[in-house]
């Protein structure tokens, strides 16, 4: 048994010897009435637990099984509701064989989300408090089938306006909403070890004003993984958003990643008003969207820090909207192309007024079909920087059917400074740049030999 298990078993065991009904720092749902048959609601008891901790903080132990909530639940101010967690979880592989909907067999702490079903707007199954936790739980909402179109649902986690709210050690298998951090303040809020498939959005941060973290977040397709005809996988395509970032000032986002999305990180303008306008400040690291129709969208940013990623893979659209006026930066980064080109670039379309660039990072397009775009990078307007990268497309790349113009500079360019880069085919920049253009000491043509044999 790993260290994390026999930790939480033990305080299991604590929390049940001291647990009883009335003020605790320690309670268990099953003292409060708490069933976790999956067919009995235990909302109530669920809510009596967590109330019981509130007076002075402390913990709702959620013993193994399979609780049904048909309700909404708040998680007090300073009290966790903490299951059995064994990390990482995941989705066994092997369908439950009573389910008649061939839902996967689910271990631990599990919760079977029915409430508010058809209205994403509705209330939250989990809203978080001031210095509140969820940790140690699996989601899964069971009338959500793979074989039909996702059924709305409201958010799994919500933040009540708090500071401080918390999740932890999570699977959440098909919430349509999974984490939303946005909607209303959540300062310094903190999320990690979170594993979900998010069938609409995924996590939502806005409206933060002091640092916010995010770590090791799986945004993955758990669920459908085995089902790519499902008519869930094509909306998520089709939908989809797995990370959605307006105002936040100072976010941390490391060991994030998305997959099988329509856009893997989208940047927003903020909902907010007064100070929470315009958008946010975000480094991310060691992060990355996979087979996205768009990996990284920017629509606005915060305009004297912007938002940057380094040591992070793309596969997908990189689009920098008109609407930007901030910087955006990519260092040490691998991308890899759009998934089929269908939206006019082979890799990146940047726009704007703000400042984008890519530092010493390869560029690879490596879908067939991405050679129906026009170039790999287009740039639209605004100011570009390109320096100490490779592209590796050239007409020697072996199995990859796709070799786009590098570089199109349009003439709304104010500038570009592109230096110091190989290309392994042709240069080919195409400059129609009406601003101001320094592009020097690059390198071109190194896929092919350049140690001819000596003629005799």
């Amino acid at each position: 048994m790993n260290h994390t298990c026999t930790a939480l078993l033990t305080l299991a065991a604590i929390a049940a010897a001291h647990s009883q009904p009335g003020p605790s720092p320690w309670t268990n749902v099953r003292d409060f009435g708490a069933v976790g048959d999956g067919t009995i609601d235990d909302t109530q008891a669920f809510q009596n637990a967590l109330n019981a901790c509130a007076p002075s903080g402390g913990v709702a132990m959620v013993p193994a099984g399979h609780y049904l909530i048909g309700g909404s639940l708040t998680i007090p101010a300073s009290v966790a509701l903490e299951g059995m967690w064994c990390a990482p979880a995941t989705v066994d592989r092997y369908v439950d064989p009573d389910s008649p909907e061939g839902h996967p067999k689910l271990s631990g702490s599990v919760i079977l989300a029915t409430g508010g079903k058809g209205d994403e707007n509705g209330a939250p199954l989990f809203q978080l408090s001031t210095n509140a936790t969820l940790k140690g739980v699996t989601i899964f909402y069971p009338e959500q089938t793979k074989t039909n179109p996702p059924i709305p649902y409201p958010w799994a986690v919500q933040s009540a306006g708090a500071d401080n709210p918390s999740v932890v050690d999570v699977l959440m298998v098909n919430p349509y909403q999974a984490v939303d951090f946005g909607s209303k303040t959540a300062g310094r809020h903190y999320i990690r070890n979170l594993y979900v498939q998010a069938l609409r959005r995924g996590v939502y941060v806005d409206l933060c004003l002091d640092i916010g973290r995010l770590e090791n977040i799986h945004i993955w397709p758990f669920w459908t993984a085995a089902d790519q005809d499902s008519p869930v996988t094509q909306f998520m395509l089709e939908e989809g958003e797995a990370f959605i970032f307006g105002r936040a000032d100072w976010e941390y986002v490391s060991n994030c990643f998305a997959i099988g999305y329509k856009t893997g990180f989208r940047f927003v303008r903020s909902a907010g008003t007064g100070p929470f306008e315009g958008g946010g400040n975000y480094l991310l690291t060691q992060s990355g969207a996979d087979m996205c129709r768009t990996a990284v969208l920017v629509e606005e940013a915060q305009g004297h820090s912007g938002i940057s990623f380094s040591n992070s893979q793309m596969f997908g659209d990189i689009v920098v909207s008109e609407t930007n006026n901030a910087m955006v930066r990519f260092t040490g980064c691998g991308m890899f192309g759009s998934i089929d080109g269908a939206r006019g670039t082979a890799l990146a379309r940047i726009a704007g007024t703000g400042r984008v660039s890519f530092g010493n990072c390869h560029f690879y397009c490596i879908h067939p079909e991405s050679r129906n775009a026009e170039a790999m990078i287009v740039v639209e307007s605004g100011r570009i920087g390109i320096d100490n990268c490779v592209f590796i497309n050239s007409r020697n790349t072996a199995g990859v059917n796709s070799n786009p113009i590098p570089i199109v500079l349009r003439p709304d360019v104010r500038s570009a400074i592109i230096t110091d880069n190989e290309f392994y085919g042709e240069m080919r920049i195409v400059n129609e740049a009406k601003g101001r253009t320094v592009i020097e000491n690059n390198l071109e043509r190194t896929d092919e030999d350049p140690f001819p044999e000596a003629q005799p």
